[in-house]
């Protein structure tokens, strides 16, 4: 009697275990989402015309120069604030 009821018993767990190795095993499939970069934020700046080398041309290239480091500064701001995660999104 003890024998038969562990053949039952054995006869159980196999189908059990047979049931589990057939099924597929799905998770959770991880989506990451790039920010798309406008150009103007990726593509060199010029660099400004060279005019005159004494006096007032010296600084209108200055000027240039700084107008140029101005812009870069706010193109850099748009990129970190494109590529951050939303606020929403880290908790």
């Amino acid at each position: 009697m003890a024998m038969m009821r562990n053949g039952w018993i054995s006869l159980c767990l196999l189908a059990l275990l047979s049931g589990c190795g057939a099924s597929p095993v799905k998770t959770p499939m991880l989506q990451l989402s790039c920010p798309i970069l406008p150009s103007y934020l990726t593509d060199p700046l010029p660099a400004p015309s060279l005019k005159a080398a004494k006096g007032r041309g010296v600084l209108d290239l200055l000027a240039d120069y700084e107008s140029l480091r101005r812009r870069a500064n706010a193109d850099r701001a748009t990129v970190a604030t494109q590529l951050s995660p939303v606020a929403g999104e880290a908790d």
